[in-house]
């Protein structure tokens, strides 16, 4: 009994962002729809409790819970992540003006079901549990980015994600029932470092005899990784999706979403690769997987940013340009070295401020003219020159300019790039980032290099406050980014 006591308070954060869930849920029907920005402030108030335990948690000694659930600062890392992201959400549909403000409550509840969805999927080395939280989160997903359902781009974006999402998942699935015939476990570490001829096999006799049943099954599990990323050639869905769902939802799937596949693929890797007492055969073959993910992360910054060149909604430019992203941060994982494990997450954390703040200002765009369309924010800089300011120091940040924390963590990518062999993968980053200084300032451009328009300045000063701390932030972690990088060092996997 104090053994299943002790787990149920180690996973306390879950259980504790379970409850606010069911809260909200019981909440919006006892109100029956009426008032939903209470259950928004519901919402907040919960996340700050569920941010403190975890904050409290940080540098902890590790502990296995129930066999599957991995209590650790790198889980840690990105659960504080997703709390600070769906707050910050959060916020963005309190503050959306296009949103109707009741019968709403149910927003609020599926943030938190695809947050718990996360929090068991980037704190496990199970197969099955991170089966199961990839699919609770894709289920939400799913639902949010066809909230508005009689909205006919809102509805084609949910089948759209519905259908990609269905496919990705059952590759996925079968790749790893591959791995369990092949190794007859379903643990990452026990995979790696098993070398017998009893149950569990693990690799080590699979990669001995023939490496290509093997190769199939990490294919396939991969390719799920790269869906939730956004990695070429499974980010088919993200333009149409991100256009078509509501603003704060394509901001929650380009941060949080995004940020999950990340910890998720890194602790799949470090733990089947990296681990200690992996087998010297097992550690050759994580070589050819860094390989095929630099290869990967190439051709996905490529097209990213060159199909963000011909796009003309801000919304859609920031879709591809999420996927030039998810390119940039797979320079990191493809080391396979824990200096590039943390530029990487290094990086998830810089991708928190600059595209929460970027997909912010687009909000407050939306409300003020009505529309994404980059033409009509001319001389929109004008008219609101506090947040049009904010947003180009969004957009240097993404372009990796300095002094943002943009700048330092492309430094951070591109040294760990070339420390471990991949000069080339670096400078065809670096080229991209060139490439997509031309799209990003097209904005800057329009706000400030073109004949106002006659319209009236939208006035959101809660709002505009938030983006612009933002904004500062940007910067601040820019010109001092020794903070991030000892909290990343304490967080780190290996």
């Amino acid at each position: 009994m104090d053994i299943y006591l002790d787990g149920m308070k180690a996973i306390a954060p879950e259980l504790v962002l379970t409850a606010l869930a069911l809260v909200t849920l019981v909440a919006d029907l006892l109100m029956r729809g009426r008032n939903s920005r209470f259950i928004g402030y519901i919402t907040l108030a919960g996340l700050a409790v569920v941010g403190m335990m975890l904050a409290m948690r940080v540098g902890a000694e590790p502990q296995t819970v129930f066999g599957m659930v991995e209590v650790d600062s790198f889980g840690t890392f990105f659960k504080l992540f997703t709390v600070a992201s769906v707050a910050v959400v959060t916020v963005f549909v309190l503050s959306d003006r296009s949103e109707r403000k009741d019968g709403i409550g149910e927003y609020y509840f599926l943030l938190l079901g695809a947050a718990i969805g996360i929090f068991f999927m980037v704190s496990t080395n199970h197969l099955l549990l991170l089966m199961l939280g990839l699919e609770l989160l894709s289920l939400a997903s799913y639902s949010l980015a066809g909230f508005h359902k009689g909205e006919r781009k809102s509805a084609e974006a949910a089948m759209k994600y519905v259908v990609f999402g269905g496919l990705s998942a059952g590759v996925m699935l079968y790749g790893i029932s591959l791995l369990y015939g092949l190794t007859g476990t379903l643990e990452l570490d026990v995979m790696a470092t098993q070398a017998g001829n009893a149950m569990p096999f693990g690799l080590v006799p699979q990669l001995d005899h023939n490496v290509i049943p093997v190769a199939i099954a990490m294919v396939m599990v991969l390719a799920g990784f790269a869906y939730k990323m956004s990695v070429v050639p499974f980010h088919f869905w993200t333009p149409d999706v991100y256009e078509g769902a509501p603003t704060p939802v394509t901001t929650f799937l380009a941060v949080a979403s995004k940020a999950a596949g990340v910890a998720a693929l890194l602790r799949f890797l470090g733990a089947l690769f990296m681990t200690e007492g992996v087998q010297p055969v097992v550690e050759w073959y994580g070589d050819r997987i860094g390989m095929l993910l630099a290869i990967l992360a190439a051709v996905t910054m490529t097209l990213g940013n060159l199909s963000a060149l011909r796009q003309s909604s801000l919304k859609r430019m920031l879709a591809y340009s999420s996927i030039a992203h998810a390119g940039y941060i797979l320079i990191g994982v493809a080391t396979l070295e824990p200096d590039g494990f943390s530029a990487a997450m290094y990086y998830m954390a810089a991708y928190y401020f600059m595209n929460l703040g970027a997909f912010g200002v687009l909000l407050y765009f939306e409300s003020a003219v009505g529309s994404d369309r980059i033409e009509d924010l001319k001389g929109f800089g004008w008219k609101a020159p506090l947040i049009s300011i904010t947003m180009v120091a969004f957009l240097v940040s993404l372009t990796g300019l300095p002094p943002t924390v943009g700048f330092y963590g492309k430094y951070l990518l591109f040294k760990a790039g070339i420390d471990h062999g991949l000069s080339w993968l670096v400078f065809v980053a670096a080229i991209n980032s060139v490439v997509s200084l031309f799209y990003y300032f097209s904005v800057a451009k329009a706000l400030f290099l073109s004949e106002p328009a006659q319209r009236p300045a939208l006035s959101q000063p809660l709002f505009a406050a938030l983006l612009t701390g933002l904004g500062l932030l940007t910067i601040w972690f820019g010109l001092m980014p020794g903070s991030i990088e000892e909290f990343v060092q304490r967080c780190l996997l290996l």
